[in-house]
């Protein structure tokens, strides 16, 4: 697999020595960033699932943490996020057609991770919506021997008088050609 090298601008966040940042491509064409902090001697790989707007710099002091525990980890910016490639020519939209098109970064991580030879056994540490779309990727087999969540995104609370109204306007916002857009009040 191929892996370009990419920037980590440690200085946001520093992590541990020999961080490294690479490009990869998703079965889809999509381009993805990857960090990676590898530990000499490590007993395993810590495989750090975001959440939505974060970056993988933001994750430097987590990894610092996990190599003082003896872990390597490896972080990822999901498409639309990070320095990833966007959907949309908007860059502040973090759009994707289907939800599921993140488990085709999950495997785009997983085969960098083998590539560059990160020690296993392999866990999983999700955050928010990373928490999401970990939960599905261990329900369909990732092969991680643990797995933690923090703040898990594994539902939105709506009030429940505005359930109604939040559904119809999801589900015509894309027919009228408007599901590209950002919510009312938000910019």
């Amino acid at each position: 697999m191929p892996l370009d090298p990419a920037p980590l601008f440690t200085d946001i966040a520093p992590g541990p020595e020999g961080g490294q940042a690479h490009w990869v491509e998703t079965s889809d064409g999509k381009r993805i960033r990857l960090g990676h902090w590898p530990l000499a001697g490590a007993r395993g790989t810590v495989l750090l699932f975001p959440g939505r707007t974060e970056y993988i710099e933001k994750y430097g002091f987590c990894a610092a943490e996990l190599a003082r525990r003896g872990l390597a980890t490896m972080a990822i910016d999901w498409r639309g996020q990070g320095l990833s490639d966007r959907m949309l020519p908007d860059a502040r939209i973090g759009h994707v057609d289907a939800f599921s098109d993140y488990q085709k970064d999950v495997a785009a991580m997983l085969r960098a991770a083998r590539s560059l030879n990160m020690p296993r056994p392999y866990f999983l540490l999700a955050h928010s919506m990373g928490g999401c779309i970990g939960l599905r990727a261990v329900m369909e087999g990732l092969p991680v021997q643990a797995v933690a969540f923090t703040g898990p995104m594994w539902g939105i609370y709506v009030a429940p008088r505005l359930r109604t109204l939040a559904w119809s306007l999801a589900q015509l916002m894309p027919r009228v050609g408007h599901g590209h857009r950002l919510p009312p009040g938000t910019r």
